[in-house]
């Protein structure tokens, strides 16, 4: 049976996409065989999926489907439980209109959540969902983990030690909510950086592509592009590993 992860968020641009990216990437890069339904209506994922393939950058064992009058989202997942080690479902933003639904076929949810107010009010709000969403379940214990991962993190405070002066460049504001984000939604212990790197991979094709292509150039600026596109996939499948083993920022002492 495909393990399957649902990403939803209450608020568009939270950096969703960019995960669902990341993931399955990671997941084709180490060798299985994946598959990416793209509920949002924007059909972000199915549009970078094809400039993939027409960049020649596609994955081979990478499957991306949308829904349809005739095939609905339990019908890919149904379709695909088989054929597959790992389905990702991306829904549409500014809400959880498919929430219900994907916590039926999922075995964990994720939320990104940016350093802003207004997400993080949409993720409590979320998590608060999905409490009462197990208090009403005849059998909460079938109720996929909700999981959070700050995304789109301002790269100075990555590697900033709870308890030591703010970073230079940070605002106040922006340095309080990164704690208090940490303090008040247990986010998984991984952060998605702000990153130009990221852009390029959204607009060329699956990471490990990208990497094995940049591999076989010579150029001092290709190898220095190299070690950034690697970077970014040993955090991506690190994000896999936190998400499979529940890994929280609690447990590890914030930051």
């Amino acid at each position: 049976m495909a393990i399957v992860l649902g990403l939803m968020s209450k608020k568009g641009g939270a950096g969703k996409s960019t995960i669902v990216k990341l993931l399955s990437s990671s997941m084709t890069y180490t060798g299985h065989k994946c598959l990416v339904i793209d509920l949002d209506p924007n059909k972000d994922i199915l549009t970078w999926w094809a400039v993939s393939k027409t960049n020649n950058l596609a994955e081979d064992n990478l499957i991306v489907r949308t829904v349809s009058p005739e095939r609905d989202l339990f019908d890919l997942v149904d379709e695909f439980d088989d054929k597959v080690k790992f389905i990702i479902i991306d829904t549409k933003g500014e809400g959880v209109d498919f929430g219900v639904d994907l916590a039926s076929v999922a075995d964990a949810l994720i939320i990104p959540c940016l350093n802003a107010k207004a997400d993080s009010d949409r993720t409590k709000e979320t998590i608060n969902w999905h409490k009462d969403l197990k208090a009403r379940a005849e059998d909460p214990s079938r109720i996929p983990p909700l999981h959070v991962v700050m995304s789109r993190v301002n790269p100075k405070l990555l590697t900033h030690v709870k308890g030591t002066p703010k970073p230079d460049g940070v605002g106040v504001r922006e340095f309080e909510r990164h704690y208090e984000i940490i303090n008040q939604l247990d986010p998984l212990d991984i952060m998605i950086p702000e990153k130009p790197i990221y852009q390029e991979i959204e607009e060329r094709g699956t990471l490990g592509m990208i990497i094995k292509e940049h591999r076989e150039k010579t150029d001092a600026s290709s190898k220095m592009k190299l070690r950034h596109f690697e970077a970014a996939m040993a955090l991506a499948i690190l994000l896999g590993n936190c998400i499979f083993e529940e890994r929280k920022m609690s447990k590890a002492n914030g930051s």
